[in-house]
């Protein structure tokens, strides 16, 4: 994905929420851009870590699975546990799963920064954080999952998406994403996901791409260590008021990498890192007690 490095943040999506009633109808005001520029690029902060997958090659399977920094300083417990709301996001770029550094070289670290046009400033990055913390794709997304629990036909569904929301086809896309998932478990029998799970949301996916953005932009330079840990801090703060337990927040990270990406070989990803992170004896998610 390329843009024109003359400009601002080119397209970023910003997903301003408007929502009112109209008898039943909700009405979605969802795509606000910056600037335009010269290419038809679309940059949305979901692209921000995607590099991992456009250049799969450059990493090898051999990366040591929840690699921990020998030289970290000790934190205290919230801390701690603000770090692993990003676990499962960190364990997919190999960053140390104990440190607010990630032990990327600033190279990678250049590399998970510019899939964004000029990202790099601080400026940009600040409306990238305020964008996680506020919105998210989880403001989508807790919008359609009332309309897919509703109704179980796809056709009637996407049907009463279009309708209410006014041909917004990411709503559709999201519907149809997340409906072949839970065909392809169910199938596959490898996971199970629930209702609960479902209306619980996609949380700690925007969150932990905030803890791991916060990582990355301290390691870069953008960011001042006690502003890291403040939009880290955040992010554990708001997970212990809405999880019970690391495997509720696996879940709402990996309905929202699903979604995001989909397809049998991200859908095996996404489950792959899941389950490491919810059973493997290595895992800090199973060492370290939630709450």
């Amino acid at each position: 994905m390329k843009g024109n490095e003359q400009t601002g943040l080119t397209h970023f999506r910003v997903y301003t929420l408007v929502i009112y009633r109209i008898g039943v109808r909700l009405l979605l005001v969802f795509h606000r851009r910056f600037a335009e520029a010269s290419g038809m690029v679309q940059v949305t902060v979901l692209t921000l870590f995607d590099n991992k997958r456009k250049d799969k090659s450059m990493e090898t399977n051999s990366a040591p699975l929840f690699h921990r920094n020998p030289q970290a300083p000790p934190v205290n417990r919230n801390r701690e546990q603000a770090l692993l709301i990003g676990l499962m996001s960190g364990e997919q770029e190999f960053f140390y799963t104990n440190s607010l550094t990630t032990g990327r070289s600033r190279e990678e670290l250049s590399r998970h920064l510019s899939l964004a046009v000029r990202l790099k400033d601080k400026p940009n990055i600040q409306l990238v954080f305020n964008f996680l913390k506020e919105e998210g794709e989880r403001s989508a997304y807790n919008i359609m999952i009332s309309l897919f629990l509703s109704e179980h036909n796809e056709k009637k569904r996407e049907a009463l998406i279009k309708e209410r929301f006014l041909g917004i086809d990411r709503f559709v896309q999201y519907c149809r994403n997340l409906s072949d998932f839970l065909v392809y478990i169910k199938e596959n029998n490898t996971i199970e996901i629930t209702n609960e799970d479902l209306q619980r949301g996609i949380l700690a996916w925007d969150l932990g791409h905030l803890v791991s953005l916060a990582r990355v932009s301290y390691d870069y330079g953008l960011l001042a260590e006690e502003e890291a840990w403040k939009y880290i801090e955040f992010a554990g703060k708001k997970c212990r008021e809405t999880f019970a337990c690391w495997k509720e927040i696996g879940k709402s990270f990996l309905l929202g990498q699903i979604m995001s990406y989909p397809g049998e070989e991200n859908f095996q990803e996404a489950i792959r890192y899941f389950l490491l992170s919810t059973e493997s004896l290595e895992s800090p998610w199973v060492k370290c007690k939630f709450g």
